[in-house]
């Protein structure tokens, strides 16, 4: 139903019903859904907090069972190779882990060429839908997602429950590799996605409320207890939140529910309206986090990607513990 300018005044109250009971929140849509845009999500555009702002960044495995046949929408495992091998979702490619990082700049992503060169050789461009799955709580798969969104694409899934909830359901199983048709994905960096060490020591010299840096590891790593770097501790006005609690405790983990995700969020000092930089150790639990902030609609998320890799390695990075 089309709103024209010069339709009479009962059909246009009549429009306005229908506008108001319209919407589709379920998770499980495809790729006509409105997607999130270069950069920025639109910041908690619904009132609701017990729906997700973003839920077409979630795939549903009864959504994805529908779609097995649709060359459009590509499934990428990224579980260990013996993993795949011994079965995976049919159709699905494989897409090493150890690959979103750079082989020569190991803190930082994987360059644009080499990361464009191997999604392409996936059959994965601009016109499919990616939905990306693993066996670790959605770890590696939203890395893969975040890295994807670095570089321009923001048509990418992340499939709630991972490949536990796909066997738990019983849906079908392959051991043979796809036949693939390769494309030619065009990688745009998105810097508002990403930031460097200078950037994050900036912002933590100068404390603004507006700004939340979130540290996503254990509280031993935050507290120094646990000590992975050179130093132990954490970035100097950080919170933290581990990015595990943003999963469900029971098996297979999917993601919380909106209302548990925003309260939790909250409560550590991420405000709705805030610039969040996320970070862990190597960057890839703070994709994560970032990716939850982003299924809530959070708008201006970042990851620090060289993470307490590089800060907690650094001569002259400060520390609080």
């Amino acid at each position: 139903m089309r709103r024209l300018a010069l339709i009479a005044a009962a059909l246009v109250a009549l429009l306005g019903l229908a506008t108001a009971c319209g919407g589709d929140d379920n998770a499980a849509s495809d790729k006509t859904e409105t997607t999130v845009p270069s950069g920025q999500t639109t910041g908690q555009p619904t009132s609701d907090p017990n729906v997700y702002t973003n839920p077409q960044l979630l795939a549903e495995t009864s959504w994805l069972n529908t779609k097995l046949s649709d060359k459009t929408v590509v499934a990428v495992d990224l579980r260990k190779k013996e993993s795949y091998d011994a079965g995976h979702i049919p159709g699905a490619v494989w897409y090493d882990a150890g690959k979103l990082k750079d082989p020569d700049e190991k803190l930082y992503v994987i360059r644009d060429t080499l990361f464009a060169q191997y999604v392409g050789d996936l059959g994965i461009d601009s016109t499919k839908t990616v939905v990306a799955y693993d066996d670790n709580a959605g770890l590696s798969s939203a890395r893969f997602w975040w890295v994807l969104w670095y570089y321009g694409d923001s048509n990418a899934k992340v499939l709630n429950g991972g490949f536990p909830k796909w066997q738990k359901e019983n849906l079908p199983v392959s051991k043979e590799a796809p036949a693939i048709t390769k494309a030619a994905f065009k990688a745009t960096i998105n810097d508002k996605v990403v930031c460097a060490l200078d950037y994050v020591k900036q912002k933590s010299s100068s404390p603004n409320p507006n700004v939340v840096i979130l540290d996503v590891r254990s509280t031993a790593e935050y507290t120094g207890a646990d000590v992975r770097s050179a130093k132990g501790g954490h970035v100097p006005t950080s919170v933290n939140l581990d990015w595990t609690r943003s999963m469900t405790d029971t098996d297979p983990k999917v993601w919380k529910s909106a209302a548990e995700l925003r309260k939790q969020f909250e409560q550590a000092g991420v405000k709705p309206g805030s610039e969040v930089i996320t970070y862990c150790q190597t960057g890839v639990r703070a994709a994560h986090s970032l990716f939850t902030l982003q299924l809530l609609g959070y708008a201006g998320t970042r990851n620090y990607d060289g993470s307490w890799a590089e800060w907690g390695n650094s001569k002259d990075t400060p520390i609080q513990q």
